[in-house]
């Protein structure tokens, strides 16, 4: 019985792990998103992806995509090579995020990866400059997703709410073997019990 109820709690645990949502509100404007923010590297062409506050180009895309308080981000100077990754080792669920083009209608698209493989390529987006766009993809099991525009090698965007579930850590050696010794006396008791 005490097996059965672990079991279950544990169950309902994983369920109910909620996603987070990196909103971006407690960096300043035109700084760089640091390396290590939120569990992830943000890259854009070298130049890295950068906080923005809303009013500092009002009527902008920067400005009509903030979903959520007063910043969003942006890659900087409209770099190509758009990359977020993990900052450790481990994979994350991308659920979505809002995009808005900063500037004029554009398109852009998205790819995930784990340890360098493609793993999913989206279709087209297309991006205008007044309505933020909610893009779900819901792609599990990744470590790095590329944004980025096939039709041209600069498109600036704002992006807003990125919102992920990290789904597995690295377990160390250590770790792992005493994980699996816990699962073994687990197995030794209800056999024990069994009997």
């Amino acid at each position: 019985m005490k097996i059965k109820l672990i079991v279950s709690l544990l169950a309902a645990v994983a369920l109910n792990a909620q996603a987070t949502v990196v909103d971006f509100e407690d960096l300043s404007s035109l700084a760089p998103v640091g390396n290590g923010y939120a569990g992830f590297n943000w890259t854009s062409g070298g130049q890295g992806i950068y906080a923005i506050h809303k009013n500092y180009h009002p009527g902008s895309g920067y400005d009509l995509g903030t979903v959520s308080g007063s910043m969003t981000v942006l890659n900087w100077y409209a770099k190509s090579g758009n990359v977020i990754s993990l900052a450790g080792p481990g994979t994350f669920k991308f659920n979505g995020a809002y995009w808005t083009s900063a500037w004029e209608n554009q398109s852009i698209w998205f790819s995930g990866y784990k340890n360098g493989n493609l793993l999913y390529s989206s279709q087209k987006f297309a991006l205008d400059t007044k309505n933020p766009l909610w893009i779900g993809l819901n792609w599990n099991d990744i470590d790095q997703l590329h944004i980025f525009n096939k039709e041209t090698n600069q498109s600036h965007w704002a992006m807003d709410d990125f919102t992920f579930n990290e789904e597995t850590k690295a377990v160390s050696a250590p770790g792992a073997l005493a994980l699996m010794g816990l699962g073994f006396a687990g197995l030794m008791l209800r056999r024990r019990r069994q009997k």
